[in-house]
């Protein structure tokens, strides 16, 4: 096995793997390792999540991530090509619909909606009779206000994270079953790998790409980071009675469902379990609060029956609720991290991976600033939250 490499990037799902690629294309001559302990995937987040892609956000940084990962999802045939071989990426642009239930959300979406149009995106400000026009089957008495942006949607995460996979194989990435055990740090820098196997592995630069598990890795270069594992359980369910096309809908009452197939699905949160990984489903906490809510905002869903449920873990940053990306500056510079998403990792992963392959290249951000979401701001104790719905 070879052990030098240029970039040795820890978690192989979607962040390794768009780092990956992005480090490729530019560089084809790159030596590049991902190590990855699950090859199967089995428990990355993006195989248990609900894959939304949305640019309904109150941050500049969030906002253009997601216009980058846009565009990459529309081309992703022609981008993951190999041998003329375009891979199928499923994109199901049915839109997304956020809804505010008192005044105070409504001041912030009324805020992030300005915001959004003066940054040229297609979303529309509706009120309930305006939400009722559209989808009859939505309950509108209590909407105070609502916005819904018609070009997003969710999208096939297993397609992605293979067709992503398979294009930085290609590329020339090496991809190392193994878990990371231990790092080696001499003059301020990372410079050896040791896997758990015993394997070794030099590197002049490491990408910390673990998601919900990156706290741990962190903690081998005595690094602090305030990200944990947070559980999200997610329920497919099916309805008696159909009702019409409906968008992602995410209601301030605290639940979001989309369509699935010939179901739906709708994720919640398990706060009980914050801080460690859980992979247990409460249905009872379905039958006793999610689904009144469900029913609540779409009266159809009073007959409907749990085929499926599954639980998966957000990469929670405790500190403000946003990604945190790049070095630990003034310590240990060529360990960069990418974790702590919160919630919308799936459709930033290829932004944040042309992001870190501009900072080991180019030694600086090039496209997009992404400085106000570096580490450096939960040392200086100035968190840079989302403003209204935030996953």
């Amino acid at each position: 096995m070879q052990t030098d490499y240029d970039v040795a990037i820890i978690g192989g799902a979607l962040t390794g793997s768009s780092t990956a690629y992005h480090l490729l294309v530019r560089e084809p001559g790159l030596r590049v390792c991902v190590i990855e302990r699950d090859p199967s995937y089995e428990l990355a987040a993006s195989a248990r999540s609900n894959a939304g892609i949305r640019i309904l956000f109150s941050q500049p940084e969030n906002l253009l991530m997601s216009r980058y990962g846009h565009a990459f999802y529309a081309g992703f045939g022609d981008l993951m090509a190999i041998d003329g071989q375009r891979p199928d990426l499923d994109i199901y642009r049915h839109g997304y619909l956020f809804i505010a239930n008192d005044a105070e959300q409504a001041r912030d979406m009324e805020r992030n909606h300005a915001f959004q149009t003066m940054m040229a995106c297609d979303v529309h400000l509706l009120d309930g009779d305006g939400v009722r026009e559209r989808w009859p089957s939505l309950t509108a008495d209590d909407i105070v206000c609502a916005t819904y942006s018609p070009g997003d949607g969710w999208i096939d995460p297993h397609g992605l994270l293979s067709g992503l996979h398979r294009k930085a194989r290609s590329l020339g990435a090496t991809y190392v079953t193994g878990d990371v055990a231990d790092l080696d740090l001499e003059n301020c820098r990372v410079t050896r790998l040791h896997l758990a196997d015993g394997d070794t592995i030099t590197t002049d630069w490491v990408v910390n790409a673990t998601g919900a598990w990156a706290r741990d890795v962190c903690a081998m270069i005595g690094m602090r980071i305030p990200v944990e594992p947070l559980s999200r359980m997610v329920f497919f369910f099916q309805s008696q009675e159909q009702p019409e096309q409906l968008p992602f809908t995410r209601d301030g009452l605290g639940v979001g469902f989309r369509p699935e197939g010939n179901g739906f699905i709708s994720g919640i949160t398990n706060y009980d379990t914050a801080g460690s990984f859980c992979f247990d489903v409460q249905h009872d906490y379905f039958d006793e609060v999610v689904w009144p809510k469900l029913a609540h905002r779409v009266p159809l869903f009073e007959a409907i029956r749990v085929q499926n449920a599954w639980a998966g873990h957000y990469a929670q940053n405790t500190f403000d609720g946003n990604m945190i990306i790049g070095p630990w500056v003034g310590h240990v510079e060529n360990f960069l991290l990418a974790t702590g998403y919160s919630g919308h990792g799936l459709q930033h992963t290829p932004a944040v991976g042309r992001a870190l392959a501009e900072l080991i290249l180019d030694g600086g951000y090039q496209t997009i600033d992404l400085e106000p979401l570096s580490f450096q701001r939960v040392v200086d104790g100035k968190p840079y939250p989302e403003r209204g719905v935030k996953a």
